[in-house]
């Protein structure tokens, strides 16, 4: 797709993004307003026990760092959850209780991040707090109470042992003192011994806590994690009502649009000129807007007529235009059809016609559809009589030529020919229905007849309204027999391509002069867009110069 064709489609489908993105904005905004305050509530946890040793080795630094993340997995694992359902009596299912929890490593250390999000701020700390717990009773280095027991003997013997060293360095620094200050043989060696003495006492102190330092390591694993610091507040987590409320009107305008874009990818039907042209190789000579609604009586879609100053009719004098730019004070002939059924033919050439009448032509509107007839009803006149009764006349038998070169026609010709309310319009209606219309359309009565209004000079542009043309042989039959151009009516976004393909087919086929296409019911939103860009220039009524009367 082009840019411009992109800003079409938004455009277009403007009115679904908008209402998606208010939906899903009105939704997410109603949804979060009345969420609850949530607090936070955060356990650090430490895995290993190197941080306690003044020259820690690498690699229990690195092992540390890697238990944490399991540690981080652990914290929502089943069995932690629900041992801390039952150790507090949580009324909540362990599914619930996973959905309030998050935890983390803090980058670069083996310290562990437990945050608890919840309404009840004293819920959120005894949850944090009880699954920091389950995660040390469940680690392979918790100790048991006579490991504890024995870690806190030798911890106080190691404490009361450095004080004694403390005092014995004390005690050997005033003995040193004395040593140097002796000059007495006696007082020499008593002093000495007493320095080996204290010397002595140190050394073993210092190896006794040794040992102890050495027994309190072989008891703790590297494997331990033990809560760094307690669990705690740590804030209020603010209502995030705005922040979804945005990103729901995004997601909704994404999805609108995703819609938009499958619906038009999926969509093949023909809906604006530009793709009239490219299918079919065949000029647009009017693009007419939807108008009316499709439960209104046909009289009613006699736009030309009604509300000669709207756009449709105006779109109608565009079609008139095109048509008869070219006449050059001949008579005009046009056969109007359609692929299909429903497609707008009929109020396209009653429109049409009322359009030349408006510009002071004199015109025949022949309804040759004699299968399904609908221009009575456009006009709201009687149909006894039609095409199929004028067909069954020899126009030598009932058309008297004047000496001015006028005609007369029988009282049964006449009332096959039916004035309107528009004056400069007659209409032959249809008639009744034959059980052959394709032979009675293309008979050599119907060729008389042509040639009979031909040449009456009262007539200056025939119209005919004939059957869909890939329902019935009718409108080719015609317009073969009376060779006359074909105005093909497609209507925007209902007729599919093949069918148009086809139908164009099947004119040329017998070498039927296609003149060009009426794209109908066009959407005002392509309109908008192809409109100015692909319609025919044409001049105003005033430069379409009426033929030199005979």
């Amino acid at each position: 797709m082009e840019l411009l064709q992109y800003i079409r489609l938004f455009r277009k489908w403007l009115w679904l993004i908008v209402l998606c993105s208010v939906l899903a904005g009105g939704a997410a905004f109603i949804s979060g307003s009345r969420q609850e305050d949530l607090y936070r509530a955060r356990v650090t946890m430490a895995v290993g026990n190197y941080y306690y040793d003044p020259n820690p080795q690498s690699y229990e630094i690195k092992l540390g760092a890697d238990l944490a993340q399991t540690y981080v997995f652990m914290a929502r694992n089943y069995a932690v959850l629900v041992d801390a359902i039952n150790a507090r009596n949580f009324n909540m299912s362990p599914g619930a209780l996973a959905s309030t929890i998050t935890a983390r490593v803090v980058k670069e250390t083996s310290l562990i991040e437990i945050v608890v999000t919840h309404a009840d701020p004293i819920l959120a700390v005894n949850i944090a707090d009880e699954v920091a717990n389950q995660l040390i009773l469940k680690s392979p280095g918790s100790l048991t109470p006579e490991q504890e027991s024995l870690i806190e003997i030798s911890t106080s013997e190691i404490e009361k042992l450095r004080e004694q060293l403390d005092q014995s360095r004390l005690r050997l620094a005033d003995v040193e003192n004395q040593l140097d200050a002796a000059t007495e043989l006696d007082d020499v060696e008593r002093l000495t011994e007493q320095y080996n003495t204290i010397t002595n006492q140190i050394i073993q102190a210092s190896a006794t806590i040794a040992n102890y330092q050495d027994t309190i390591s072989q008891v703790q694993a590297t494997n331990v994690i033990e809560v760094f610091e307690e669990a705690r507040l740590v804030g209020l987590l603010p209502n995030s009502a705005t922040r979804n409320t945005v990103v729901a009107v995004i997601v909704g305008a994404a999805l609108a649009l995703g819609v938009a874009l499958l619906v038009e990818y999926l969509d093949d039907s023909i809906r604006t000129p530009e793709q009239a042209n490219q299918l079919l190789d065949l000029p647009t000579i009017a693009a007419i807007p939807k108008f009316g609604r499709r439960r209104d009586d046909y009289s009613d879609r006699l736009i030309a007529y009604r509300n000669p100053d709207s756009p449709s009719a105006e779109e109608y004098r565009t079609l008139r235009t095109n048509l008869l730019y070219a006449m050059n004070g001949k008579q005009v002939t046009y056969l109007v059809t359609s692929a299909g059924p429903s497609e707008g033919k009929t109020i396209t050439v009653a429109n049409l016609a009322v359009a030349m009448a408006a510009a002071g032509w004199r015109v025949l509107l022949i309804d040759a559809d004699l299968r399904r007839p609908r221009l009575h009803d456009v006009f709201n006149l009687e149909n006894h009589t039609g095409l199929s009764s004028l067909l069954s006349l020899d126009p030598h038998e009932t058309v008297y030529e004047q000496a001015d070169g006028r005609f007369v026609y029988a009282p049964e010709v006449q009332e096959c020919i039916k004035e309107t309310d528009v004056p400069g319009l007659s209409v032959i209606t249809s008639g009744h229905i034959p059980l052959n219309p394709a032979e009675v359309l293309g008979s050599a009565s119907m060729q008389r007849w042509f040639e009979h209004f031909v040449a009456v000079p009262d007539i200056e542009i025939i119209l005919f309204d004939t059957p869909p043309v890939l329902i019935a042989a009718d409108s080719v039959v015609l317009a073969s027999v009376i060779e006359v151009p074909v105005v093909l009516v497609i209507e925007a976004g209902q007729t599919r391509p093949n069918n148009a393909i086809r139908a164009k087919e099947r004119l040329q086929t017998l070498n039927v002069n296609i003149k060009g296409l009426v794209l109908n019911a066009i959407s005002s939103r392509d309109l908008s867009y192809y409109g100015s860009y692909y319609y025919y220039y044409y001049k105003s009524t005033e430069q379409v110069r009426r033929p030199a009367q005979d």
